[in-house]
């Protein structure tokens, strides 16, 4: 669609109107007043440090037709909502509702971004395809992407994230997935989920709400496994190392930024050897996700493994790069429990000449598992790394945990200029250094402090 008429907003979203002229017709919605062009709807979304209703007035003098507020204000063309952010959605809803196209959700733990963007790769190979860009996967980013579906689209890979009990379902229930990806389930958030139970009742809302005429595809070798398929209504398929798996993933090998494993399907044209510019063991499970769900838009092999062979590294997921002989993993995007686990394993898979370190920063949103946690994380660093240099505020129980268990040089760091000086002392070429952290920690700076 090229433009929306103002009534279609008015009938989607709950509110008042005012000053809306029923001829007028938006081009596009946007939420953030430095991106107006004329034609626009701005839709006023407040968040911990703005308030778009106070750009209401700027938006309409930089050409926007309409705007959608939660506050009162005089003399702009309005829909006047009790929630900005909730219309927002529903606006979003009643768009993808005018499109019969399949819909793939992804959703899980860990390795949402690398499996969407892995099975968008393969499908853009074939079909006209919208997907999340980046993280895009809360109530704010899944509405941008929905907004993108148009006439000439015709399949759509959206991620669904989120970190609070009850987040997951109403995005699910905005983009109505005929198929879904649970990419694994483990310790996130547990701030806000309390235990592993937590997290698997959220996330398994994928698969209760999923029609019965879709398919769910799931990472096969979690102790969860059997209770979402218990939720789920549609056929389901897991992908996985273990031999009760319907898709399995074997003979893993990690060379030079690249993942190459073998793959033994179901369909059995799909068996074979598959090559991903991905690193990690655990990538091997997100790309076999990909390719069984692409299956079944029917596309042959030679289009999977072209897709496979370009789809695009996210940033600093696993992201590879050699500096003066140096290899660099930055898997500093994000950080839980099991997440760390994975890293340590993809750096322990690599060969190098010289020796392997790692820089760890916190965990964040693990509440009171999160001295268990990062004492875990120390512990996973014994038998990979020579050297551990670890920042941030559980950083002291990090490396008690990973002296403990025999790591041979391990430095607590009071900032990244501390880090990155431990750093220089250290590496050599032919060596490799890990950096895992959440994002907040910053920790994509040290390439370019050492």
């Amino acid at each position: 669609m090229s433009s929306w008429p103002i009534n279609f907003l008015i009938d989607s979203c709950s509110g008042n109107s005012f000053g809306l002229d029923n001829s007028t017709q938006f081009k596009r919605v946007c939420t953030d007043t430095r991106k107006i062009k004329s034609g626009d709807l701005f839709v006023a979304l407040k968040g911990e440090n703005f308030n778009g209703n106070k750009f209401a007035a700027e938006a309409i003098e930089m050409g926007a037709v309409a705007v959608v507020i939660d506050e009162p204000i005089k003399d702009v063309p309005c829909l006047l909502v009790d929630d900005a952010r909730k219309a927002y959605g529903q606006l979003a809803a009643a768009h993808r509702d005018q499109f019969d196209l399949p819909v793939f959700g992804v959703a899980g733990s860990n390795g949402k971004t690398s499996t969407k963007e892995m099975l968008a790769s393969i499908l853009r190979k074939k079909y006209q395809t919208v997907s999340s860009e980046a993280s895009f996967n809360n109530d704010v980013g899944l509405p941008a992407t929905l907004f993108r579906i148009c006439s000439n689209t015709q399949v759509a890979v959206l991620e669904l994230g989120t970190n609070h009990p009850g987040e997951l379902a109403p995005l699910i229930r905005m983009s109505k997935p005929m198929y879904g990806l649970i990419t694994g389930i483990g310790r996130e958030h547990l701030e806000f989920f309390h235990d592993l139970d937590g997290v698997v009742k959220e996330e398994g809302m994928l698969a209760e709400l999923l029609p019965e005429s879709g398919k769910l595809f799931l990472y096969g070798d979690g102790s969860w496994v059997n209770s979402i398929i218990q939720r789920c209504s549609a056929v389901c398929e897991t992908v996985g190392f273990g031999p009760q798996n319907h898709w399995r993933v074997g003979g893993v090998q990690l060379k030079e930024g690249m993942t190459r494993f073998m793959l033994s399907s179901p369909k059995s044209e799909l068996s074979g050897e598959y090559e991903i510019p991905l690193l990690g063991r655990h990538q091997s499970t997100n790309a076999g996700l990909a390719i069984a769900a692409a299956a079944e838009m029917d596309i042959d092999q030679e289009t999977i493994m072209m897709g496979l062979s370009d789809c695009p590294q996210p940033k600093q997921r696993m992201q590879m790069t050699k500096r003066k002989g140096v290899v660099w993993i930055n898997d500093a995007y994000n950080a839980n429990a099991d997440s760390v686990v994975a890293a340590f394993g993809a750096l322990a898979d690599i060969s190098v000449t010289g020796k392997k370190y790692a820089v760890l920063g916190d965990m964040a949103e693990l509440g009171e598992y999160a001295e268990c946690a990062h004492k875990e994380a120390g512990e996973q660093a014994a038998g990979v790394v020579t050297g551990l240099v670890v920042v941030g505020t559980w950083a002291e129980v990090v490396a008690k945990s990973a002296r403990q268990r025999g790591v041979k040089y391990v430095e607590v760091a009071a900032n990244l200029e501390a880090a990155a000086e431990l750093l220089s002392r250290w590496l050599k070429s032919g060596d490799a250094v890990l950096l895992k952290a959440s994002r907040a920690s910053r920790f994509e700076q040290l390439e370019d402090m050492v």
